[in-house]
């Protein structure tokens, strides 16, 4: 029996590619939807604004890594490229544990090597809402928990894919690390975005890293919040994952 051609590249994709989820072309309202107790006094800092207004946008079809890229990922990248590596390493965690104390520049060269590269900030949000438009969590609007994600702790980064992934297979988009993007960092980007594949500001100070990760609150591990940071910062909260655009056999 003949198979849909989106089918079909799934399986493909499935097969050839176990460690990469497809995100199928589409629709979404990106951004915060919702007003907060700030909102209705009229005193939420403009800083903290920069999450909206939500807006619609449509991506095409990429592939996106399953689980941020681990220790065990990233010292093989290490040794075939003799890259420096994060301070921590003498006393590395597990290989499964998500790698962490890289930079911008660090992702970018790990992603380029593996044939990837960083998902752009419009990808992250459509991956990590698992294909449930208008949520604040990529399962639904149900509060975290500690069955749910890693947040709000002391112990740092835990082993990857430790909690259920959302509708499109993808785990620890909320909590864990917060991930680099590809996208430079803009306060009112949102304002004039482009609707098809937004890539963000051509150039900016920061970049813009999504997420949130294990010392952070339940409101900062939100689909839709947004973060940004030097591209040289090193910090043991912020990791990241890979994607390509279309399908990936790889």
């Amino acid at each position: 029996m003949r198979c849909l051609l989106f089918l079909c590249a799934a399986s493909a994709m499935a097969q050839n590619a176990p460690d990469m989820a497809l995100i199928p072309a589409g629709e979404f309202t990106m951004g915060r939807a919702k007003l907060t107790p700030d909102d209705k006094t009229g005193m939420r800092p403009v800083v903290l604004l920069d999450d909206r207004p939500d807006h619609k946008v449509r991506i095409d079809a990429f592939s996106i890594e399953k689980t941020e890229v681990t220790h065990g990922a990233y010292a093989k990248f290490l040794a075939a490229t003799g890259r420096k590596p994060p301070y921590h390493w003498a006393q590395r965690p597990a290989d499964n544990v998500p790698v962490y104390n890289v930079d911008w520049e660090d992702a970018h060269a790990y992603c380029g090597w593996a044939g990837k590269r960083l998902p752009t900030e419009a990808e992250w949000e459509r991956a990590a809402r698992g294909g449930i438009d208008g949520a604040s969590y990529p399962w639904g609007e149900d509060k975290p928990d500690a069955k749910r994600a890693l947040f709000n702790v002391e112990t740092g980064a835990g082993p990857a894919a430790r909690y259920p992934p959302n509708g499109f297979g993808v785990h620890d988009m909320a909590g864990s690390l917060s991930e680099w993007t590809a996208d430079w960092f803009a306060r009112e980007y949102y304002k004039a975005s482009p609707v098809a594949n937004p890539k963000g500001p051509d150039a900016g100070e920061y970049k813009v890293i999504r997420g949130g990760g294990w010392p952070d609150q339940p409101s900062r591990i939100t689909v839709f919040f947004r973060n940004w940071v030097r591209p040289n910062q090193r910090t043991p909260n912020i990791g990241f994952r890979c994607a390509r655009s279309g399908v990936s056999f790889r």
